[in-house]
């Protein structure tokens, strides 16, 4: 190649990788651009040694903005009847709420500090929802000082309550699902009022003078089951029914959250979304003109979240094969332990009482995958512990991995839902810093509009 040529072409080749490692600037965060050349796991791989050249060996999270881009569409294109209001609970990032704001979700919030957090990001008070049937009376005055009329009720105490401190709120019924709904938590047992007692409430209501505008459930958290909306969906036709005969003219239904979007769930939100909306069809065609939203929390929030961490302490164990006692087993030769298998302990600097809590909850198995290749492929009966004193702080009893290193760097993908929210802090342990990341057609051809359509920089 001649000298010339070969110039050009470093040159050629410097400018890739400047393109490759270039970043988008948003509210202060750097994005990590991904494109064909440079992917998830490449990202992961550069902050990784990134980390190990400035001796911060601190878990992190990897928030692909691309994924919940992805997910958004998905949700308009296959459920198009039904807004979605994100459960902030779920998972408040701001850049993560930033996004969804600027796609045009609307937001579930439960607290003072929730709405206040959406408020602050320029959402408007109509894409607002109060989604909490027991209310705290300062946080029902900061509603009410601040226009989110929208809220739900379950008791006769809170429609006094609301009498009191926001006599112009736009109310919504939340009734109890039918029992025995195939979920991973069934939030009936403190939510939602019974069929029998719907006509006393709406009475009440009546009686304090009271906007009643519809009716909110929530079948229970990670569905298993894609028919579980159908007999509440009945449940909400029949309170609609009856609200009629008592004067009211109810138009919104709100059908909860709950529904996982990322792959290898338990149903595919394709399978929910067909079943939802045939039953809305039946019991709420468009007809009916009932305003439908959702509350989505895992669904948005899982799979842009992947969390990595790292080996920071390695303890090697020895584990018989059969049964033998303990003498049997000092007649073992030291120098040669056959018939003697290790097995690894190691410590990571994430764990139950930070982004791993649900493991203490959910019938899981958290096997990670290694950010690098390891050298050789045979594995060896592992676990792995969180960095607490606490010695239930374990996230995986026993599976197969391969011999780590302390320093070592894995991660787990779907990492988005109920983990940052629930970081308790113990012991000291810090939140694991989010780092971002978004496809750059994703970034040009999606976000880049949304963010000049809604105004922010």
């Amino acid at each position: 190649m001649p000298p010339l040529a070969e110039n050009e072409h470093l040159r050629a080749i410097d400018s890739s990788c400047d393109r490759m490692h270039r970043q988008f600037p948003m509210d202060g965060q750097q994005i990590h651009v991904a494109h064909p050349c440079r992917s998830k796991l490449d990202i992961i791989a550069d902050i990784a040694r990134s980390a190990d050249q400035k001796g911060c060996d601190d878990a992190f999270y990897i928030v692909d903005l691309g994924d919940l881009v992805n997910n958004y569409q998905r949700w308009r294109r296959l459920m198009p009847r039904v807004t979605p209001f994100y459960a902030v609970k779920c998972n408040a990032d701001p850049i993560f709420l930033r996004v969804l704001s600027q796609l045009g979700a609307g937001f579930d919030c439960a607290s003072k500090c929730e709405i206040e957090t959406v408020l602050q990001m320029g959402v408007a008070p109509g894409r607002v929802v109060y989604a909490n049937p027991c209310k705290q009376t300062s946080h029902l005055e900061y509603a009410a000082r601040n226009n989110i009329d929208l809220m739900t009720f379950d008791n006769e105490a809170e429609l006094y309550k609301v009498k009191s401190t926001y006599p112009h709120a736009r109310l919504l019924m939340r009734i109890v699902p039918p029992a025995g709904n195939k979920v991973m938590y069934d939030l009936s047992a403190k939510f939602g009022c019974h069929l029998a007692d719907v006509s006393d409430l709406l009475r009440t209501a009546k009686n304090l003078d009271l906007d009643v505008v519809g009716v909110s459930f929530h079948v229970g958290s990670g569905i298993k089951d894609p028919e579980v909306f159908a007999t509440s969906l009945q449940r909400a036709s029949s309170v609609f029914g009856i609200a009629a005969k008592m004067g009211f003219t109810l138009d919104t239904l709100d059908v909860g959250g709950g529904i996982y979007g990322h792959r290898g769930a338990p149903v595919s939100f394709e399978k929910v979304a067909t079943a939802l909306n045939r039953s809305l069809d039946e019991f709420f065609p468009v007809s009916s003109n009932v305003k439908v939203m959702a509350e989505p929390g895992r669904y948005f929030a899982a799979s842009p979240f992947t969390l990595v961490t790292s080996v920071i302490a390695k303890r090697k164990c020895t584990a018989v094969v059969g049964e033998r006692d303990l003498n049997e087993l000092k007649t073992l030769d030291p120098e040669n332990p056959r018939d003697v298998t290790p097995t690894y302990m190691y410590y990571i600097n994430d764990g139950v009482y930070g982004s791993l809590s649900f493991v203490l909850s959910e019938d899981t198995c958290m096997i990670p995958t290694l950010v690098k290749v390891p050298a050789s492929d045979v594995t060896f009966t592992s676990s792995l512990w969180g960095p607490t004193c606490d010695g239930s702080d374990c996230v995986l009893k026993e599976g197969p991995l391969p011999e780590l290193q302390i320093g070592d760097w894995f991660y787990f993908e779907n990492m988005g839902a109920y983990s940052i929210s629930l970081h308790s802090r113990f012991n000291g342990m810090a939140v694991p810093e989010c780092h971002y990341m978004c496809e750059e057609e994703i970034w040009e051809t999606v976000l880049k509009g949304a963010r000049q359509i809604n105004g922010y920089k």
